[in-house]
């Protein structure tokens, strides 16, 4: 039987990415601490389902190896990180045109010169945009003038073309929105990280990646199946009745969660996304590359073959298709399912008929919005009341990246503090 511990220096809310990050640290500094969460698992919001064999993450999720912390912190080599090509292909015209990284892929990247997805002036700006932000710090990056990504890359040079037709096909899917309204800084940070590192999945799932991270930690300091209902300067109240004390307690549950807990009473603004799986005898494709819609027509943004990356997000002999949907205003399922396969045999013609649905994912709060102004407050220790921290990704850039160095920055200040 495990001994539960509750005389601890610090109580941690929350067992995703940022609370994860942030017991890493006390452990590490040998500080008595207690994660709790609500959830039989950890990992937040990054979690992984096996349905019938499949690994079905919750929502399209990747890992960028650019990120900082996650380099500092995961074992790479222990996720078996498998890639996706540095491109994508893209729908326009009822064609697909295969766009490429010129760094990384010269020849793919000089046949699409002269596709229409925008002209060769286009294509020269995205090299040089990509170098710029290569060569600046994350730092340089977050002070420069703040304006909407739309303003950015109008202002930039860009033509409408690629950016109707490449850019927000793109970061619909990263910012979850396609208007391009995010901050132009979370804009030179994701594309900092594409252009310095690789989009993986991990052979066992996205989540891998928090699972990862609970093998550093110990596990009598860790109850699950614990919410909590409400806290007070050091006190936390399950859902159960019990109560726990703590000179330190660290919020690191997300932003919806936490303004409940805190009794703030404006809510914020969240994305929304869905995701459907598909599996299929034969892919659609062979390459581990992600298409993007770039036509007005069809509810799914992105699709990809998972598969294709990864062999082990399936059984043996068979194909797992994720498509992903901004719209989310269907009369049914069923009514979602039959458009997103119209739009697909559109694009792949009459083998889709074979597809069989596995599962469908709304995830309501996916992702905070972030338009200007964007305040990055992930790089130092969020204190909000006495003895009372914050963390998670919506201090700032919305990402892993800055769910492990909130974390991990919180558990820093604590560590000297106590």
């Amino acid at each position: 039987m495990v001994l539960m511990i509750s005389d601890a220096d610090v109580i941690i809310i929350g067992a995703g990415l940022a609370g994860l990050s942030c017991a890493r640290i006390l452990q590490k500094q040998g500080i008595h601490y207690l994660l709790l969460d609500g959830a039989e698992k950890v990992g937040g919001r990054i979690r992984t389902d096996v349905v019938e064999g499949f690994q079905l993450d919750r929502g399209f999720q990747v890992l960028q190896t650019a990120y900082p912390d996650a380099k500092q912190i995961l074992s790479y080599p222990n996720l078996k990180l498998k890639s996706f090509f540095p491109g994508a292909m893209i729908r326009y015209q009822d064609k697909f045109h295969r766009l490429a990284d010129p760094f990384r892929d010269l020849y793919t990247a000089a046949k699409g010169l002269f596709s229409p997805i925008g002209s060769l002036k286009d294509k020269l700006l995205v090299g040089i945009l990509r170098t710029q932000v290569a060569f600046e710090t994350i730092e340089k990056l977050l002070q420069k003038p703040e304006v909407t990504t739309l303003q950015r890359l109008k202002t930039f040079g860009f033509s409408d073309a690629i950016i109707d037709r490449f850019f927000k096909p793109l970061y619909s899917g990263i910012f979850l929105e396609n208007e391009l309204s995010t901050s132009s800084r979370a804009f030179d940070f994701n594309f900092r990280m594409m252009a310095l590192g690789d989009i993986c999945l991990p052979a066992e799932g996205m989540e891998a990646i928090p699972r990862q991270l609970l093998t550093m930690l110990d596990p009598a300091r860790i109850r699950l199946n614990s919410k909590v209902a409400s806290l007070s300067e050091n006190k936390v109240i399950l859902a159960s009745g019990e109560s726990l004390t703590a000179p330190k307690i660290v919020l690191a549950v997300d932003q919806l969660q936490a303004c409940k807990l805190l009794e703030v009473t404006v809510v914020p603004k969240m994305k929304t996304v869905i995701t459907l799986y598909f599996t299929a005898s034969t892919p659609p494709t062979s390459s581990p590359i992600l298409f993007l819609n770039a036509e007005s027509s069809g509810p799914v943004m992105n699709m990809c073959v998972p598969t294709n990356v990864c062999k082990s997000y399936a059984p043996e002999g068979k194909s797992l298709i994720s498509c992903s949907v901004l719209k989310h205003d269907f009369v049914s399922e069923e009514m979602l399912v039959q458009k997103v396969l119209e739009q697909m045999k559109q694009w792949f013609g009459n083998q889709v008929d074979a597809w069989k649905h596995l599962r469908t994912y709304k995830i309501n709060n996916a992702l905070p919005a972030q338009e200007p102004p964007l305040q990055d407050v992930s790089s130092k220790p969020m204190q909000i009341g006495r003895g009372l921290y914050q963390c998670g990704d919506y201090g700032g850039i919305a990402s892993i990246q800055t769910a492990l160095q909130s974390g991990r920055v919180v558990g820093e200040a604590l560590a000297q503090a106590i």
